[in-house]
C-alpha cells in the first residue's frame, strides 16, 4: 500500500512539473501575439506626413487603400521569413484628411487614426502652419499615446480639456516665451474616440471666449 501511495505521489509531482513547463513554454508566444508594437504618425517642418511603425516579430505587410473610406489599411500577417521589423512610408493628405488603419491578423487590436489638416506642402501659409512647426503622435505598447510637438518662436501653449466636446485642445497664440518643444501622454477610454485638436489663435488680444469662428482646429488627430 505504501509503495502504491509513493508511486501516486511521484506521478502527481511529474504531472505538475510538466504542466508548469508547458505553461512556461507557451507564455512567450502568448506575450508576442500582437504583431504591431508601436507606431508614429508625424508631420515634419516642411508639412510632409509619414508613418513609422515597429513590429514584435517577423511579418508580411500589405498596404491596401480602401477608396470608399479613403483609408490606408496596413495588413499584418505572421511570417516565417526574416523581415525588417521597422517600417516607414510616406502619407498624403487627400483634400484635408488622411486615414490609417492597422489590421493585425494576430490580434483584436485594430487602431484607426484620422488626421485632419491642410495640405501645407502646397499651401505654406495655412493656419495650421503659422504657429506649429512639427508634431508626431505615437501609439505605445501600453495603450497610451504620446504627442510630441515643436512650435515656432514666441508662441505660447495652453492645454485645455473640452469636457462638452470631449476634446483635448492645444491652444497656440503669440506670446513671450522661449519654450518650443512639448510632450504629453494621453490615455484612451475604451469605446470612445481620443481627439486632440490644435487651436490657433490669430489675435491674442481678443477674449478667449469670443474666439470661436476664427479658431482653426487643425491639425486634428482622432484615434478610434
Amino acid at each position: 500500500m505504501k509503495n502504491f501511495n509513493l508511486f501516486a505521489l511521484l506521478a502527481s509531482l511529474t504531472l505538475v512539473f510538466s504542466s508548469c513547463s508547458t505553461n512556461e513554454t507557451l507564455l512567450p508566444e502568448e506575450q508576442s501575439l500582437d504583431l504591431l508594437k508601436t507606431y508614429t504618425i508625424k508631420r515634419d517642418a516642411n508639412g510632409a506626413y509619414s508613418l513609422d511603425y515597429n513590429l514584435n516579430s517577423d511579418a508580411q505587410v500589405e498596404n491596401v487603400v480602401d477608396e470608399s473610406t479613403n483609408t490606408n489599411n496596413i495588413y499584418l500577417y505572421s511570417s516565417d521569413k526574416q523581415t525588417s521589423r521597422r517600417r516607414s512610408q510616406e502619407l498624403t493628405i487627400d483634400g484635408e484628411q488622411l486615414k490609417v488603419g492597422f489590421v493585425d491578423t494576430n490580434s483584436d487590436k485594430q487602431p484607426k487614426i484620422t488626421i485632419i489638416d491642410d495640405n501645407i506642402v502646397f499651401a505654406k501659409d495655412t493656419d495650421s502652419n503659422k504657429m506649429l512647426s512639427e508634431y508626431g503622435v505615437t501609439g505605445n505598447e501600453d495603450g497610451t499615446y504620446t504627442l510630441d510637438f515643436i512650435v515656432k518662436n514666441k508662441v505660447t501653449v495652453d492645454f485645455v480639456y473640452n469636457e462638452d466636446e470631449k476634446v483635448y485642445e492645444i491652444h497656440l497664440e503669440e506670446g513671450k516665451t522661449s519654450e518650443t518643444s512639448f510632450s504629453r501622454v494621453f490615455e484612451k477610454t475604451n469605446g470612445e474616440l481620443l481627439k486632440i485638436y490644435f487651436i490657433n489663435h490669430d489675435n491674442k488680444a481678443q477674449a478667449r471666449s469670443s474666439i470661436k469662428s476664427d479658431n482653426t482646429g487643425k491639425p486634428a488627430v482622432i484615434i478610434q
